[in-house]
């Protein structure tokens, strides 16, 4: 079992569940009073595994076994939400889902069905296409709490707005995401060829669409400046873009900057194939 560290009064792991048999997020059960933040940080879950659009996504109640209640199968164990048991979170309804759920696990918790009352603080189990990495990442990285900060959100034209959802993507899956890159670039940015590991960031070429975007066919490593600069868009273009033929393209409006030198060159390749694909604007 290996502890997932947050903020609440709760307890998480990830781990091989001992009831269901399956890998994935474990959230204990918050009976007695034992974990009071049990629904809190469910919903915070949720809300996480929305923000980066997961995938693959299944909720056990994964409570051991009584001679009252025997869960009779994994089957039944699951959370169901418009007759889906595996959940794609870019298209799901937040708070519809999230009621539906705390009624599914009350539901599923109840001794005798023929009474009322459940118990909403099933020991839960939450497979989907993150591994251990993904939520030790998330839990760290508080800059996903802007993709429900309304105050921001509301603030921001539809360009500043896209700049904001790149932003707190882009940090996300960072750790693997990066190794991975730092290993296939010989830990040297594609554009600068600046090779201060500090700076080095993976760069999603095709926008973050969960965890099967995350792979070194979709990145590129750059440096932060200029992965920032790979993420804006003036007038329809990336400020600066790779074309298809792995041409660095910077746009006009820096023409009098430092980043113009790199115009017109080729981009460093990985150094084991595995090349990125670019298309061109």
């Amino acid at each position: 079992m290996n502890e997932i560290i947050t903020n609440y009064v709760a307890k998480l792991s990830f781990e091989i569940d001992k009831v269901t048999g399956f890998e994935g997020l474990v959230l204990k059960a918050g009976g007695g009073g034992k974990y009071p933040d049990h629904t809190i940080l469910f919903r915070d879950i949720l809300g996480k595994l929305k923000a980066i659009n997961a995938r693959k996504v299944t909720i056990y109640v994964a409570a051991t076994p009584t001679a009252a209640n025997s869960y009779p199968n994994n089957e039944y164990r699951k959370i169901r939400f418009e007759d889906q048991t595996e959940f794609d979170f870019k298209t799901i309804d937040l708070d519809r889902f999230m009621s539906n759920a705390n009624d599914e696990i009350r539901e599923k918790g109840k001794v005798n069905p023929e009474t009322p009352n459940g118990s909403i603080h099933k020991r839960l189990l939450i497979t989907s296409d993150l591994d251990e990495n993904d939520w030790n990442e998330l839990f760290r990285n508080s800059s996903t709490q802007l993709i429900v900060n309304q105050e921001i959100i509301n603030n921001q034209n539809e360009d500043e707005l896209q700049y904001t959802y790149q932003k707190v993507k882009k940090r996300l899956r960072q750790s693997k995401f990066r190794k991975e890159l730092l290993v296939a670039y010989d830990y040297t940015c594609a554009v600068s060829r600046s090779k201060v590991i500090e700076l080095l960031e993976a760069a999603h070429i095709q926008p973050y669409d969960g965890i099967h975007t995350s792979v070194v066919s979709n990145g590129i490593l750059l440096r932060s400046d200029i992965h920032d600069l790979f993420d804006i868009y003036t007038d329809g273009k990336r400020l600066i873009n790779i074309s298809a033929d792995y041409k660095i393209e910077v746009h006009s409006s820096l023409i009098n900057s430092e980043y113009w030198k790199y115009n017109g060159e080729k981009i460093k390749l990985p150094t084991e194939g595995n090349y990125p694909v670019f298309l061109n604007e």
